[in-house]
């Protein structure tokens, strides 16, 4: 009986574990548009190592590509097989402590290699969130932030509304990891949370120390706490594995019965994290978040503008306007009359047969100033603050 027993034991944690594993998926290939476009392969020694900038483009999942929204055409010009057209993007995010951090940056630009007496010169007013959200649609692999001390990857989400519920089981990758250093053997944790901080759902543990990496890159370094950021010569110039995950909605728990109580996305890190992304599928939820307004630099001149104030070319105003109105394309002033954008009811938003995104009108209907998202989305109502 007791060895029966043991045996029943065994056979419950390998299904708890099988299960487990196969939550998260690593794509079995992902494309980059690094010297326009890259390929991984499963065998590391048939990895080509970027050493330029690489914008996640696609990655492969049971035979079905997904295209990110970066580059979808050039997929399908190199015959790329079952593509989805999807469209991703990197949570905005900022990181509350900065430690022994280091910023990663690609070891070549524009076919110059970089070295301590040849370096780029990163900007200290960018803070470190931004290498977690550069370039096309913030998936770039080949900028991260590495040995992120151990804290939540703040998103700065207010709410992460809109959850389209028909995206929950619809097998379709909803959110994208990354690890693109040298991984230890912690737990890097992913989760939905609701208004009060508690997990909506299941959480994700995932040590990246037994995840095969997809690809490859070459690095330079910069010590993120000095300004300017020093060169780390001892670093710089070495091949570090990208490591990739996909999940699904549904893996984390969340249901047509508890979606509208997840409002944020957090990734606790291990302590020894090496990020260069975290995305979402904007087909799959809306995310409305904040942002401090940019106070620094050179605010240029709005070039362009329409008054009924009489002021436009008036010397006896001697205000400069337009141009004093700073860091606009167009100034519309009057005290008296207001802009009036198109005004429609929903069911004749229908008539609009092609809907580009940003587009913008009244819906008469719901009382609200509505923007065509996407096709997945559609319109919807502009009533919260939102990152650019």
């Amino acid at each position: 009986m007791k060895i029966n027993l043991n045996a029943n034991l065994f056979v419950l944690v390998l299904i708890f574990v099988g299960c487990f594993f196969y939550s998260q998926i690593r794509p079995e290939t992902i494309y980059g548009d690094y010297n326009g476009y890259w390929i991984s392969k499963d065998n590391s020694a048939a990895y080509v190592i970027t050493q330029e900038t690489n914008n996640l483009t696609g990655f492969t999942i049971g035979g079905i590509t997904y295209a990110t929204g970066v580059n979808n055409q050039s997929l399908v010009d190199h015959s790329v097989p079952n593509i989805i057209q999807e469209n991703y993007q990197a949570f905005p995010s900022s990181l509350a402590t900065i430690g022994a951090s280091l910023v990663g940056v690609p070891r070549y630009v524009s076919g110059v290699e970089q070295t301590q007496l040849n370096a780029p010169s990163l900007s200290c007013a960018n803070a470190l969130g931004y290498y977690l959200r550069d370039g096309i649609h913030g998936l770039d692999l080949s900028t991260a932030v590495f040995n992120i001390p151990k804290q939540n990857l703040t998103f700065n989400v207010n709410v992460l509304a809109d959850i389209n519920p028909s995206c929950i089981s619809d097998n379709i990758p909803d959110i994208i990891v990354t690890q693109v250093g040298q991984p230890s053997g912690s737990y890097d944790i992913f989760k939905f949370i609701d208004a009060t901080g508690a997990t909506v759902g299941t959480e994700q543990q995932i040590k990246f120390s037994t995840v095969t990496p997809s690809g490859q890159a070459k690095w330079n370094f910069y010590f993120a706490a000095n300004c300017p950021h020093d060169y780390n010569s001892g670093l710089s110039g070495t091949n570090r594995d990208t490591r990739i995950l996909a999940f699904k909605l549904s893996d984390f728990g969340i249901t047509a019965a508890n979606y509208t109580s997840a409002i944020k996305f957090v990734q606790v890190l291990s302590g020894e994290s090496d990020v260069a992304f975290t995305a979402y599928s904007t087909n799959s939820m809306s995310l409305y978040c904040l942002e401090n307004a940019v106070t620094t630099g050179t605010a240029l001149d709005t070039k362009a503008g329409i008054t009924s104030l009489n002021r436009a070319g008036s010397s006896a105003s001697n205000d400069n306007w337009p141009m004093v109105r700073k860091g606009g394309f167009l100034a519309l002033e009057s005290n008296k009359k207001p802009l009036v954008i198109t005004r429609t009811t929903t069911a004749n938003l229908a008539n609009i047969t092609n809907p580009v995104e940003g587009m913008m009108v009244f819906d008469t209907s719901e009382n609200c100033l509505k923007i065509y998202v996407n096709s997945a989305i559609g319109w919807k109502c502009f009533n919260k603050k939102t990152c650019p």
